[in-house]
């Protein structure tokens, strides 16, 4: 997660060319997105509660079923005490969406920092109810309550990790795209913080990849 406006260093000595990881790591596609005024007409905003200071066992249990199917693992990786010292800092905001009976339909973090930028660290509905429109809703939402304070833009970066819509669905927000670049992590399904089913449409690679000898009729591991 990157937070309070820090940007990667710019590589400019790439190659051209594929590259294989090891096992065990992923490569992650980031294009970084910001919008400078709001989007007239976006939908009809979801009623938005903020949380103060979650609960620590529902703030976990609801940021991994929205977020494990795109291999959100940072909750599983704090403490009770550190989900208590990231919200007991007011710039870190959190917010739960509900429609007009009450029913929670996601959520969304974000992060006002000190350079009057915000920053959505973190958005999502329940799996089931993707598709229906809420999205947009729960965006329209946060937004409203994100421009209020009067930012210089807001900001945000998308995964290759999430839904192949989600650039288009950014961008009929009121985001532009901004920088690419890419982001090697170790696949929180080997290291233990998201269950070994999480996100099936990430190929989960652990060993290392082996070429076949014709000649000696056998698998050889590739160094």
């Amino acid at each position: 997660m990157i937070t309070e406006d820090t940007m990667p260093v710019e590589i400019t000595d790439l190659a051209v060319g594929y590259r294989r990881l090891p096992a065990g790591k992923l490569a992650n596609a980031v294009t970084w997105m910001e919008a400078r005024a709001p989007q007239p007409g976006l939908a009809r905003p979801l009623t938005m509660s903020r949380i103060m200071m979650p609960d620590c066992d529902s703030y976990r249990e609801i940021f991994l079923q929205i977020g494990a199917p795109w291999l959100w693992d940072r909750v599983s990786e704090m403490s009770d005490a550190e989900i208590s010292e990231h919200f007991a800092d007011p710039r870190q905001h959190l917010y739960y969406g509900h429609d007009e009976s009450g029913v929670h339909l996601g959520m969304v973090e974000f992060f006002v920092a000190d350079s009057n930028e915000i920053e959505i660290t973190y958005f999502g509905l329940f799996p089931s109810l993707t598709g229906r429109g809420f999205g947009k809703r729960l965006m329209a939402g946060a937004l409203d309550i994100a421009w209020r304070l009067n930012p210089g833009r807001i900001w945000l970066h998308t995964s290759s990790f999430d839904h192949h819509s989600v650039i288009g669905f950014y961008s009929a927000c009121g985001f532009v795209p901004f920088a690419t670049g890419f982001e090697i992590v170790d696949d929180p399904r080997l290291k233990g913080t998201l269950p070994r089913d999480a996100a099936p449409q990430i190929p989960l690679i652990e060993t290392e990849w082996s070429a076949f000898e014709p000649s000696e009729n056998r698998w050889v591991a590739q160094s």
